[in-house]
């Protein structure tokens, strides 16, 4: 579904809009938000065809991925059996391209060029035999503001992406060979990654994604203030809920006043 024909609860006309940065947008949802208050916003606007795959794991436990999503989508490409084991593939990669800028400069030209806070959401087209990511990559999208990535695919280089200070990494796996075959082909461009309720989830660039234990979603990019304004909501009231159930609530009166939990 195109954004512009996508169908809320609300008119559109009565969409909060907040007049933040987006680096203000993550540290908020990153307080307020986790997996399941994000979802019950998004439900409650009619939105419930953005959760991803449960194949996305995070590189480690407690990490929360919140940002811009910038897509970017990878073609395999096979590698020409002349260019044994061994040899060095730029000369490759320079034929290949015949002139023409390599991709993965655009790409990060494009992190550069683009405010802080976005987030490289990778569209593999299934492809599993290489790497597709690594901690120098990591490190060079950091120093120009991405905080962080979404890989329907292979990261390796793990053990140096987890020293870094501030670069949550959500993939479908890890491998240690960078050989195998593909190009970025596409950047900043609509990309389909695998949904959990939905065969795919569609990112356009621009929508924020958000992901923590639970997993990961899609916030279109038209509501995203709107479901943070929410989300910062449920967080005040269940931090209230929370001290009353602690302080021995009776039961009755929980479900009388909180209805179910």
């Amino acid at each position: 579904m195109l954004p512009e024909n996508r169908e809320y609860t609300i008119p559109r006309e009565e969409i909060r809009h907040l007049d933040i940065t987006d680096l203000e947008r993550i540290e908020r949802f990153k307080k307020a938000g986790y997996g399941g208050n994000v979802s019950d916003s998004l439900w409650s606007l009619g939105v419930c065809d953005t959760v991803l795959s449960q194949r996305f794991k995070a590189l480690r436990q407690g990490m929360q991925l919140v940002g811009r999503a910038l897509p970017v989508k990878l073609h395999t490409l096979s590698i020409d059996t002349s260019y044994l084991p061994g040899e060095s593939l730029d000369k490759f990669y320079e034929d290949y391209l015949d002139g023409r800028e390599h991709p993965q400069k655009i790409m990060m030209r494009t992190v550069a060029s683009e405010p802080d806070g976005s987030i490289l959401c990778f569209d593999c087209g299934g492809d599993m035999q290489p790497a597709h990511f690594g901690e120098m990559s990591c490190q060079l999208a950091y120093a120009h503001g991405c905080r962080g990535m979404l890989l329907a695919g292979n990261c390796r280089d793990t053990q140096y992406v987890l020293k870094m200070q501030d670069f949550p990494m959500y993939s479908f796996g890890t491998a240690p060979n960078a050989f195998g075959g593909w190009i970025v082909t596409d950047v900043n461009v609509p990309a389909m990654l695998p949904g959990h309720v939905t065969h795919y989830v569609t990112i356009y660039p621009g929508d924020f994604i958000f992901g923590d234990n639970d997993g990961v979603q899609v916030i279109p990019k038209d509501i995203v203030d709107e479901v943070l304004l929410r989300v910062e909501a449920i967080y005040e009231k269940e931090n209230k809920q929370r001290q009353m159930l602690a302080d021995g609530m009776p039961i009755d009166q929980v479900y009388a006043e909180f209805g179910v939990l």
